[in-house]
């Protein structure tokens, strides 16, 4: 498991914002939006917490919105203790 201090492998840089994020393939986003949702259909109590499906818009960079372009993430583009949201990005510049 890394640390708070390295960049994960899988991290990408958004050109657009530099926001630094986890990769996923499409595939792997579809499969996992799948499973949130029959899970989230699963009791009341789960629509309580997740009023709103998940869809494929919730992995574009939270930064600016958009899908992209990528680098591969390196030393120095994410700071300290960030929070790192998941974006589909299926080949890093």
């Amino acid at each position: 498991m890394s640390r708070e201090t390295e960049i994960p492998d899988d991290a990408v840089t958004c050109l657009r914002c530099g926001r630094v994020s986890f990769a996923v393939t499409k595939a792997a986003a579809e499969a996992h939006i799948e499973r949130h949702n029959r899970m989230r259909e699963s009791s009341l109590e789960n629509l309580r917490w997740w009023p709103t499906p998940a869809t494929l818009d919730g992995y574009r960079c939270l930064g600016c919105g958009t899908w992209g372009p990528y680098r591969r993430a390196l030393p120095g583009d994410c700071p300290l203790g960030a929070t790192i949201n998941t974006v589909i990005c299926e080949h890093a510049e």
